[in-house]
């Protein structure tokens, strides 16, 4: 089979799962992961025929995208801010949404010689990006789920990214210093919304990541507020990535919290994603 004949059968497969921007970059990712292909070259290699080992690579890969299984995790790898990150059914692929997050505070914060908190790391994105972007003095992270812990710990270990990693729930313990920045992208999405939400996110990506236990979706910021004092430094700053419902709400909770200059920010498709925020 060459290459064409290859991209023609992948397209008429899945043209009822994905749009023509999807089909062309998931074709995109099955050729750089398992060929070494760019785009370009595939355009130049169209007529090369795909030798008997790769295509069943390939063939297995088509299987699993059958059940709707997100291609990140198929190829254990997700690319954020440019870097690759591994990626598996512990933690949440990286949304384009939290990179606009990152680079918010990299914009607006003088981050020489301070210290920052991400709470719920997941993958580790957040911190080890902050890491290597920045000019942090400390970068620490927490997450519940010690599988995602692992991956995290991973991720550094495979960027050079020299952050502090543990085990952690934000419900019910407190960090044990102050941060001059602590940015967090909890669970946020309403029990009653996840049903609706695509088969290979419901079925794949953690739940406890996605949503709280409880029909509170606020519940985690309401506790950041609640322990801000213990763990955020005077005029300390917070950042949060928010359900786009409830930027009013979560804008409340900081003004009645004791936060000062707060901001709602709109993510690149005028969604009300990002909150930044002052402790007084």
């Amino acid at each position: 089979m060459t290459l064409a004949d290859f991209s023609k059968s992948f397209k008429k497969e899945f043209k009822d799962q994905f749009n023509e921007n999807e089909l062309n970059n998931h074709l995109a990712i099955l050729y750089d992961f398992y060929l070494g292909y760019g785009r370009a070259q595939v355009v130049l290699n169209s007529s090369e025929l795909i030798e008997v080992e790769e295509l069943k690579k390939l063939n297995k890969a088509i299987a699993e995208i059958k059940t709707h299984k997100p291609i990140d995790y198929i190829i254990n790898q997700s690319v954020f801010y440019g870097r690759e990150f591994y990626v598996d059914e512990s933690v949440l692929v990286p949304r384009s949404e939290t990179e606009e997050l990152v680079q918010w505070i990299l914009e607006r914060e003088d981050t020489g010689g301070k210290s920052i908190l991400d709470i719920g790391t997941g993958s580790g994105c957040i911190p080890i990006t902050l890491f290597l972007e920045g000019k942090f003095f400390k970068v620490d992270a927490t997450e519940i789920s010690e599988s995602a812990t692992k991956t995290a710990i991973k991720n550094a270990r495979l960027l050079n990214a020299n952050i502090e990693i543990e085990v952690h729930d934000i419900l019910t313990q407190v960090p044990k210093e102050l941060y001059d920045i602590v940015v967090s992208n909890p669970p946020y999405v309403k029990r009653e919304e996840l049903e609706a939400l695509d088969k290979n996110v419901i079925e794949y990506e953690p739940v406890i990541a996605l949503a709280p236990e409880s029909d509170d979706p606020l519940l985690f910021y309401k506790r950041i507020v609640e322990i801000a004092p213990k763990m955020l430094k005077r005029k300390g700053v917070l950042y949060w990535e928010i359900h786009e419902d409830l930027g009013s709400e979560c804008m409340a909770l900081l003004e009645k919290g004791g936060f000062e200059q707060v901001e709602l920010k709109e993510d690149i498709y005028g969604r009300n994603r990002m909150i930044r925020a002052v402790l007084t």
